[in-house]
């Protein structure tokens, strides 16, 4: 059993209570930033049976109880690292689902260094761990990588049926907008997927080398000019002499599927026919880092470096 402290407590972190609780950890504090929430018990938010109330900031939160802290709550480095420091700075793990966590160094800069040392000082860890980025386009590729000898190229196809996920997903892809309006929102930061650069950078960290040459674009997908039904993104670099591309398609009539291919000696192809379905495979892949976090290294590490045994 671990102790957990729960930051964020929205739709995803919701279900991530739920199992963590269905996993007999102890659930000893929640907060969120929400003041409609604040003072709150979780049993009158969620219907689930935890009496903890919630408190609306990781600084006017009890910690000394808690072993590991769990962020669920945005997506950029720059808006969780103020809130995360002060969780390892009282000595607590972290785990989180912000995407630009999974290999903040690419777009934390000067952050991830900052969080790192704390970490050190402290002797706990903070990794960021996800479905895409932390699995189906970077773990599991670099998993496979590791069977091929002397690869030439990775590539990646995440494929996605936005008709089955949640509004906020769909709202993110930009569905029913049209063109002129999808173009204004990507230009302000408000569409598109977060972590696509961060996962090829994980890929190319597995094989040793840094990215280089590293491109990305995202474009919309339309039905008509006037309504959009998702979008495709791509990033792409080398490492060394291999080539890696991943490309994400998320529209209302994608189908849902992921292939995972690699040109080497051999030539090794997966597919998981139905895809892996973001949203509970978020959930179990936090709630296993939470279980294996405490036998991981101090700092800021990667899933890449997470344990896969418990014990």
């Amino acid at each position: 059993m671990v102790r957990v402290v729960l930051c964020g407590l929205g739709a995803m972190g919701t279900e991530i209570l739920k199992h963590l609780l269905e996993r007999g950890h102890a659930v000893v504090g929640v907060i969120d930033a929400d003041p409609d929430k604040a003072g709150k018990t979780v049993a009158e938010l969620t219907g689930l049976p935890l009496g903890v109330r919630v408190h609306q900031s990781v600084q006017s939160a009890p910690l000394a109880d808690a072993e590991v802290a769990v962020f669920a709550a945005r997506s950029r480095v720059e808006d969780v690292a103020g809130d995360i420091a002060h969780l390892l700075s009282a000595g607590l793990d972290v785990v989180t689902d912000t995407e630009e966590m999974a290999y903040p160094s690419h777009a934390g800069g000067d952050e991830a260094g900052r969080l790192d040392a704390i970490a050190r000082e402290k002797g706990v860890t903070l990794v960021g761990v996800g479905v895409n980025p932390g699995f189906v386009m970077d773990w599991v590729p670099a998993v496979i990588a590791s069977a091929s000898k002397n690869p030439t190229r990775i590539h990646v196809v995440h494929s996605v049926d936005l008709s089955r996920r949640r509004q906020a997903v769909q709202r993110r892809a930009g569905v029913g907008l049209g063109r002129a309006k999808f173009e204004k929102e990507l230009a302000e930061g408000k569409l598109g997927h977060i972590g696509l650069a961060e996962s090829a950078h994980l890929v190319a960290l597995s094989l040793g080398r840094d990215l280089e040459g590293a491109g990305e674009g995202t474009f919309p997908v339309m039905g008509s000019e006037d309504y959009v039904m998702g979008v495709r993104q791509f990033a792409e670099g080398k490492a060394g002499d291999c080539a890696i591309r991943l490309d994400l398609e998320m529209t209302t009539t994608s189908a849902d599927f992921d292939v995972i291919e690699v040109s080497g000696d051999p030539v090794i192809k997966v597919r998981f026919e139905k895809g892996v379905f973001t949203e509970s495979a978020t959930v179990a892949m936090v709630v296993h880092a939470v279980e294996r976090v405490g036998r991981a290294p101090a700092g800021l590490i990667t899933i890449l470096d997470l344990p896969l045994a418990v014990r």
